[in-house]
């Protein structure tokens, strides 16, 4: 994809580009370096989107995401970061779904009017499994591919293996109890700690082992998992600087930055930590005084799940709950979690009551949005290192217990004995569950062998070879090869998951957004889906995709009328904003 968007901007004999390319935990440590963004490099990369709008422009374009994921160039714009935040937050949008996307509308055109970041396409996410596993259903996020399929009964989704029969048309009366799957990830595990690491390989790893509060399903519908119930008690209508008497005053260092090692919740609006010697910022001491004096946007109580383990025997209460949240803060997830959370406070034993700044029009889902780790282990290990390779095996509640770990070369987790949904039965841990009778308690698979093998080509030829039963991310060359066995099912769905270049906005000539709208003119969208991935994925003619559009979008055939002319393969419209360039210098 990228020798064809260099090889496109070459041929206007305006560029001379050169590529570089990089081992992929390598090139996600450069990329996301603070310092990257004055190199004058165009990254390209992917990011799993979500079925918020938001995460297909705030993460690329917000600058509170600068040095997090996914602003990789130091984008600052008060205008967007204004656009955007309207958007999602305040009782007008949590309130009315349709001025929220109308105000979605206005982010979409104001990006193509920047040009910051170019989308080039939507994946298909694909997978590719033998004929033995059985009841296999894609899911629209990489990371939750196997954690879905091995038990989810907000869809009735489970998977089994069952090496006497062909998957076809199964049904749960087929389901066959037992056995050891094996797949294969095209990269390493970089870490087991859940807000240290934002790879996609790393999350799959972690979901087999840790679980959250609610869950999703396909179509994004929200289910009470480790809470038994949640609730929205308040919301009130405030803005960030509600918070002033709360805050405390700390310098600024000679970088700009405030100079506190603590996690910022909030910083004053109204302060610039790049021109004042001292700034106000909410630390989280602050926001818990803030929140019991009745300062905040929104108020959720969560009730839990009543005798759920960890796998070492410790029951789940909420001191775990509370915990996790102060374990995310400086973290590298911290930008994503405390956009939205002002503090997790603990009510009593099982209940937890949650709090967001200020009204979010995706409160609901992502003020849950955490794994729930362990207290006590948290208490002994310092922040980052629940990792095996640093002596600390993660322990979770989920359905599947750490067992053993090669760094570079694989990952094995076996069924948890005393897993708590089949302790219960999954009809009494979940009153919303009104499915078959015939759905198991929980997952039916004994184990999953996870092979880490980096090279496509490889990992095809391990499931050729019967040394694998699933894998994904193949080169979509093989896959028409696959899907046209009787050995082998292709599974694939259009998902979050998005690839995009992103200009160094801060390095000239890049801070002119004609050079970046004339690059954009040059990136051959249709040819990328046609000829690189053969049809698997869908051009991005707007920067939404299908999952997302519901509240991302007032009218989306208008949206795309309007914006899929800025992002159209154009070489003739591309010289011309390049001579109107040339002309001033």
């Amino acid at each position: 994809m990228v020798e064809l968007i260099a090889e496109s901007m070459e041929q206007t004999e305006y560029f001379e580009t050169e590529i570089e390319t990089y081992e992929w935990n390598t090139y996600v440590g450069r990329v996301l370096d603070p310092e990257y963004q004055d190199n004058g490099f165009i990254p390209c990369i992917g990011l799993s989107g979500t079925f918020n709008p938001e995460s297909f422009c705030n993460a690329l374009h917000h600058s509170d995401n600068i040095g997090a994921c996914c602003n990789l160039n130091g984008i600052s714009d008060s205008e967007l970061d204004e656009l955007m935040d309207s958007a999602r937050y305040g009782q007008e949008v949590a309130q009315d779904n349709a001025l929220r996307a109308e105000r979605y509308d206005e982010v979409w055109n104001y990006l193509a009017e920047e040009r910051y970041s170019s989308i080039t396409h939507f994946d298909l996410e694909t997978s590719v499994s033998n004929t033995d596993v059985h009841g296999f259903e894609m899911w629209p996020f990489q990371e939750g591919m196997y954690s879905y399929n091995m038990f989810a009964p907000q869809d009735e989704q489970i998977m089994w293996i069952d090496r006497d029969t062909a998957a076809g048309d199964s049904e749960l009366s087929d389901l066959v109890e037992g056995g050891t799957l094996s797949i294969a990830v095209g990269a390493n595990i970089e870490s087991f700690d859940p807000p240290h690491s934002s790879d996609t390989t790393s999350t799959l790893a972690q979901n087999f082992l840790f679980e959250s509060l609610v869950a999703n399903d396909t179509e994004g519908n929200i289910y009470p998992w480790l809470a038994e119930s949640y609730e929205l008690l308040d919301t009130t209508d405030i803005d960030r600087t509600a918070y002033a008497d709360y805050m405390s005053t700390v310098e600024t260092t000679e970088e700009g930055v405030p100079d506190t090692d603590e996690q910022i919740i909030i910083q004053h609006p109204e302060d610039n930590p790049a021109e004042d010697d001292e700034v106000r910022v909410l630390l989280p001491d602050d926001a818990v005084e803030a929140a019991e004096d009745g300062t905040y946007g929104m108020h959720y109580r969560y009730s839990l799940q009543e005798g759920v383990e960890f796998h070492n025997g410790d029951e789940m209460t909420a001191e775990d709950v509370v915990a996790t949240y102060e374990y995310y803060e400086n973290s590298q997830l911290a930008p994503q979690t405390f956009d939205s959370v002002l503090t997790a406070v603990e009510v009593d034993e099982y209940t937890v009551d949650v709090y967001a700044q200020i009204a979010d029009a995706e409160a609901e889902r992502e003020l849950p949005g955490i794994l729930v780790l362990n207290a006590n282990q948290l208490a002994e290990i310092e922040k980052g290192s629940l990792d095996p390779r640093e002596d600390n095996v993660p322990i979770g509640t989920g359905p599947y217990e750490f067992a053993e770990f090669e760094d570079e070369q694989y990952y094995e987790v076996t069924k948890s004995d005393n897993y708590w949904v089949e302790q219960q039965g999954v009809a009494e841990a979940f009153s919303w569950f009104d499915g078959s009778d015939a759905f198991p308690d929980g997952p039916v698979i004994d184990g999953f062998e996870v092979e880490i093998v980096p090279d496509d080509s490889t990992r095809s030829g391990a499931l050729q070879n019967g040394e694998i039963d699933s894998t994904y991310g193949l080169n979509s060359s093989t896959l028409d090869d696959f899907d046209s066995s009787e050995d082998y099912i292709v599974y694939g769905v259009e998902t979050g998951g998005y690839e995009y270049i992103q200009y160094p906005v801060n390095v000239e000539p890049f801070d002119d957004p004609r050079l970046r709208k004339a690059i954009n003119h040059l990136i051959p969208r249709q040819a990328i889906v046609e000829n690189v991935l053969n049809g698997y994925g869908r051009p991005a003619w707007t920067d939404l995709p299908e999952l997302a559009q519901g509240s991302g979008t007032a009218d989306y055939d208008a949206l795309e009328d309007e914006i899929r002319p800025t992002n159209e393969y154009d070489p003739e419209r591309a010289a011309e904003l390049l001579e109107e360039i040339a002309a001033e210098n």
